[in-house]
Order: C-alpha cells, then sequence, then structure tokens
C-alpha cells in the first residue's frame, strides 16, 4: 500500500469520525478548532514543518485558504511561521508545543471515547472491526 494510499484513509478516518465525535477545544485568540485546522495539525504533525503552498496540496485546498488557516492557527499559537533560508517567498508552518498538547488530548479523547464503544461489543466483534479497518 502506497503512503499516499494512507494519508488519505487516515484524512478520511478522522474527517468521518469528527462527524460523531465532536471535540470542541477553546483558543482564546481564535475561537473554536475547527476539522479543517485539525487537519493542518495532523499534516504538521505527520510530516514536520511545510511551506503552505505544500499543505494546500496536500489537504487539496487553495493557497488562501491554507494561509487563512495557518492565520488561525498562529494566532491560537498551535502554530508558527518562519521563512526559508535563502528564499524570502517560502514561508513554512510547523507545530508549537501547544499544538502538539492539543493533538495529544485529542488523541487521548478520541480514544477514550472508542473505549466506551468497543466496550459494547464482543472479542470476535472488536477482532472483525480491527480486521476490516
Amino acid at each position: 500500500m502506497a503512503t499516499n494510499d494512507v494519508q488519505d484513509i487516515d484524512l478520511h478516518f478522522h474527517s468521518m469520525l469528527s462527524r460523531f465525535f465532536t471535540i470542541r477545544t477553546r483558543q482564546p485568540a481564535a475561537g473554536t478548532v475547527t476539522l479543517a485546522q485539525m487537519r493542518v495539525l495532523w499534516t504538521l504533525e505527520r510530516e514536520g514543518a511545510a511551506a503552505l503552498g505544500e499543505i494546500a496540496r496536500m489537504l487539496c485546498v487553495t493557497r488562501s485558504t491554507a494561509t487563512e488557516l495557518a492565520d488561525r492557527l498562529v494566532r491560537g499559537r498551535y502554530a508558527r511561521r518562519a521563512g526559508e533560508p535563502g528564499d524570502r517567498r517560502r514561508v513554512s508552518l510547523s507545530l508549537t508545543p501547544r499544538g502538539r498538547s492539543l493533538l495529544a488530548e485529542f488523541a487521548r479523547r478520541r480514544r477514550e471515547r472508542w473505549k466506551r464503544i468497543l466496550r459494547r461489543l464482543s472479542a470476535p466483534e472488536i477482532r472483525r472491526l480491527a480486521a476490516s479497518l
């Protein structure tokens, strides 16, 4: 299986789960962290620092949309911008400790919710579910 396939499945899976499990996180500067912003954070977690154009491409959004998402994440101190050495036009976005903390808390809550759901299933049902994923 290609890495891009895994990334696509991961993003779709997170998107699907968000419809069922909304975890709202307040950020003083920008209101609520949206699913679109979480997708940027997940991308940065997976890929490391990335140029805004690369983020736009990976998420299949316009560069202006990626810039707006980045602006909100930077205002909320979940990500930071940095210029690329040798090319002032190129700007990279990377996670801050606060962004990493948000991702860790989101994952913890998501695992807790899965535990509550999986308690209702038998061991064979859980194995079938895991095999289907």
